[in-house]
């Protein structure tokens, strides 16, 4: 009977150990589970925020306008390239205009000394006209309407006149616009100032054979 007992006992004292136990060791295994968790958690929600932060950070300035200088920048740029324009179109202007009031020599030179400019000095000099000589009463034929007269007396003044036309045409454009012509537009001129050149030339020759 007493080893009866003593087994009973044993017995219920290694039944009465597991009950007392396990819950101890669920406790620390959920303990342990649950610091585990947060440990794990944490260290990953700081490099999220920062991730988020540089890439709202690099994203930011390309999202933004011009900053306050570059508009700046733009609008004197533009501001210069209007004035310079506005030059450009004027200096031709005011030269036609000039050359309209003026009365066209009969001889096809020396229009210019109605302005008290002095004879050309390649004909006091070496009494031979230079290219530009009839320059100016072509261009006051030019100015008047006369056309053919303009042609006749020397014609690479009257395709400069010609070319000062589209020069103010296109400088108006540029004042407008605020841009410059196109790169079509801008070699097109350069290949016109090369050809008249070349015309007067050969118009001056002709004329000395002459």
């Amino acid at each position: 009977m007493e080893r009866k007992s003593a087994d009973s006992d044993g017995a219920s004292e290694s039944l009465q150990q597991p009950q007392k136990t396990f819950p101890k060791r669920e406790k620390k295994g959920v303990a342990e589970l649950a610091a585990t968790q947060i440990s794990d958690l944490s260290p990953l929600s700081q490099p999220e925020t920062s991730a988020t932060k540089s890439i709202t950070t690099a994203e930011g300035p390309q999202n933004e306008g011009p900053t306050e200088n570059e508009g700046v920048q733009y609008v004197s740029k533009h501001i210069g390239l209007r004035f310079v324009a506005l030059l450009t179109a004027l200096v031709p202007l005011i030269l036609l205009l000039i050359a309209g009031n003026l009365s066209p020599a009969q001889e096809g030179l020396g229009t210019h000394q109605q302005l008290g400019l002095p004879p050309c000095s390649m004909r006091v000099l070496l009494g031979v006209r230079c290219p530009a000589c009839g320059m100016t009463t072509s261009w006051s034929y030019f100015a008047k309407g006369h056309w053919l007269d303009s042609i006749n007396t020397n014609t690479g003044g009257f395709l400069l006149a010609l070319l000062c036309i589209a020069i103010i045409v296109i400088a108006a454009q540029v004042i407008r616009c605020g841009r410059l012509p196109s790169p079509l537009i801008q070699k097109t001129l350069t290949i016109a100032g090369v050809a008249i050149l070349i015309v007067t030339l050969l118009d001056w020759v002709a004329r000395l054979q002459g």
